[in-house]
């Protein structure tokens, strides 16, 4: 534990300094006795002496009362998504609620790795230093994804002039490899068996999974999407990405309309509302990390009855059934795959949705 200093030495509470032979150190210890932050320096270098100890004062001040330190890169970080939350909603600069979700996660890991520094005392070398860490981790795609995203806050503050230059310009990603995951017809088939044996929040998922891969549909997009998108044309569906863009209406097919029927008949609480089609057993949309939980236990029982019935069976997602259903769209020949998938390009589809196991085509003649 933290305790008062026996001998009054000018410095904040919790801030405390070092000065040996030969290297001067000053720290300052938050109350779950970790260490916010630590700056060192030769103990013969007194101008570096007096600049750390003042720059640590500043920020031990700013810890003490709740705040972000000003000019830190914690306050970076925060004004870059301050600035977002700013921007009109059809800002062709302002990323999407979802996304913007995603990044606060991911800053929440590099605040704990450079929050403490100025942004212009970053270097190429710290962005290195990171990735190894992310490798060694076993998180080499998070790690770039982070990297990235700090890229991008830097030069944000380039852009506003706190930095006159981006230190990580340049800085080469980790290689990694990835999967193109494929998920077979008996592996969705096992999982809406298994939802419907257990029922309840199960069934929900697994009802969930067959829906995204009969539309063709993001995750965020199968959590969100409300009963009153259920029209007599079909199912209306929203871009989760880009609210701009004009919905896609999928069009009822017997095996749609019964996947529908199916989901709409699971009993919920009888406090639960009729607001989301996926909601929870209260009606409530469910969370990212509701889902999760959800779905692993899902993946779990179908681990355990893919056993007894002696067939191969791997784990997937909601996010993996919007590629199979692209896919096997194609290799049924049908020419709107894109404007299922709401894209106006063809080049994601062949680069990320075409997982077909095997691709056919006719002779020349």
């Amino acid at each position: 534990m933290s305790r008062h200093r026996d001998t009054p030495d000018g410095l904040p509470y919790r801030l405390y300094e070092r000065k040996g032979v030969r290297i001067y150190s000053i720290a300052y210890k938050q109350p779950n006795n970790r260490w916010a932050f630590r700056y060192s320096c030769s103990a013969e270098d007194r101008t570096r002496i007096a600049e750390l100890r003042a720059k640590a004062i500043s920020e031990a001040a700013g810890f003490g009362l709740g705040s972000i330190a000003v000019g830190s890169t914690t306050e970076l970080i925060e004004a870059w998504f301050d600035h977002q939350m700013r921007l009109p909603s059809n800002d062709a600069h302002r990323r999407a609620d979802s996304t913007l979700a995603e990044n606060q996660r991911e800053a929440r890991n590099l605040k704990k790795a450079f929050g403490h520094m100025w942004p212009e005392e970053i270097t190429k070398t710290d962005g290195y230093a990171y990735l190894d860490a992310c490798a060694q981790a076993s998180r080499p795609a998070k790690g770039n994804k982070e990297i990235a995203l700090l890229h991008l806050i830097l030069e944000h503050g380039v852009r506003i002039g706190r930095l006159n230059a981006n230190p990580l310009q340049g800085l080469r990603k980790l290689k990694t490899k990835s999967e193109k995951r494929y998920v077979t017809d008996e592996e969705l088939n096992l999982a809406v068996d298994v939802g419907r044996i257990k029922g309840g929040t199960r069934h929900i998922v697994a009802m969930a999974l067959k829906t995204a891969y009969l539309c063709t549909r993001r995750s965020v997009e199968v959590r969100a999407i409300m009963r009153d998108s259920i029209t007599d044309e079909g199912v209306l569906w929203y871009d989760g990405k880009n609210k701009d863009k004009p919905p896609v209406l999928i069009e009822w097919t017997p095996e749609l309309r019964t996947t529908i029927a199916e989901v709409q008949q699971i009993k919920r609480h009888h406090v639960a509302g009729t607001l989301y089609l996926f909601g929870n057993m209260k009606g409530q949309r469910y969370t990212k990390g509701g889902w999760k939980a959800v779905l692993d236990d899902l993946m779990a029982d179908c681990l355990v009855e893919a056993k007894n019935r002696n067939m191969p069976f791997r784990r997937f997602s909601l996010q993996e059934c919007r590629p199979k259903g692209a896919s096997d769209k194609m290799s049924a020949g049908h020419t709107d795959a894109k404007d299922a998938l709401g894209h106006t390009t063809d080049r994601l589809l062949g680069q990320v949705y075409d997982r077909r196991l095997v691709k056919k085509a006719t002779p020349v003649r």
